[in-house]
């Protein structure tokens, strides 16, 4: 049997035309989209579920700030 994805490589879009398609931006070299479940009021979940996933990160980096746990390797 031939091998289905023989063909792909000629017909697949490139895959800043595929995630531009789905309305995303590529991950940057050090980031990271993990999958945490968090337990939130539904004013707050409905508000973060607004956002962007670039600025729920932003939030979250900006939370840890404030609480003193921030991350090394700060871009500002």
């Amino acid at each position: 049997m031939a091998n289905k994805e023989h063909h792909v490589s000629r017909v697949r879009p490139p895959k800043e035309r595929r995630l531009k398609a789905l309305g995303v931006e590529a991950l940057e070299a050090d980031e990271v989209n993990p999958r945490v479940r968090v337990r939130l009021r539904k004013p707050v979940a409905a508000l973060l579920e607004s956002m962007s996933t670039k600025q729920r990160g932003e939030v979250f980096e900006a939370g840890l700030k404030a609480l003193g746990m921030g991350v090394g390797n700060e871009q500002e």
